[in-house]
């Protein structure tokens, strides 16, 4: 028997908890822009469906959470999936995709002596460099953000999460460049990416 496609809000819910493997009620709300309230109503649901799991206090998907999903996307998005407006928009990012990935190597490790080495940021001024090249890559995702929260508000919340990061790495903050503990850039940047591909039945592209 097949199980019911979850409905909207626990979609939104779910899709938070998988894309962040693990986290808080609260982390969830502000993602989501949901009340408490109804973020914890949602999490009881989908634990009652066998769909996450609560771990002192932190919730993380259980196994059949992916396919709970990518059902309930196909239901969720499936004129959003035919949009031939948002088609050219998603194209273009895997090409600004491609340069983030190539920002974030620069980030990670400088070139000296034409070898690769890890980056110890005491050259404040490659850093900036960088930095300014992920600014602009972040600014490019721009339409691709403003259509697609047309279409669904909880795309907000990524312009939101990229500016408040942009904003410490300018304050001198730089572990949001790539912290994989924070709100980093790189975590924001790779939770969009896996929630794209998973709202337009995408595959990644290698």
């Amino acid at each position: 028997m097949t199980a019911p496609v979850l409905d909207k809000t626990d979609y939104d819910v779910l899709n938070v908890v998988a894309l962040k493997k693990m986290v808080a009620a609260d982390v969830i709300a502000g993602d989501t822009g949901m009340a408490a309230s109804d973020v914890g109503s949602a999490l009881e649901r989908l634990a009652g469906q066998g769909l996450v799991v609560d771990a002192a206090g932190a919730v993380f998907p259980a196994d059949e959470a992916e396919p709970a999903l990518v059902a309930a996307a196909a239901h969720h998005y499936a004129a959003m999936r035919e949009d031939p407006d948002l088609v050219p928009l998603v194209d273009r990012f895997e090409t600004v995709n491609a340069q983030f990935l190539t920002t974030m190597s620069s980030w990670q490790q400088i070139e000296v002596g034409g070898r690769k080495v890890t980056n110890d940021h005491s050259d404040a001024e490659y850093d900036d460099k960088v930095i300014a090249r992920l600014d602009k890559l972040v600014q490019r995702l721009g339409p691709l953000l403003d259509a697609l929260a047309r279409r669904d508000p909880r795309f907000d919340a990524y312009p939101r999460r990229f500016s408040v990061a942009m904003e410490g790495i300018d304050a001198g903050r730089h572990e949001l460049v790539s912290s994989p503990t924070l709100d980093s850039v790189h975590n924001v940047w790779f939770e969009f990416h896996e929630d794209l591909l998973r709202t337009l039945g995408r595959e990644r592209v290698e």
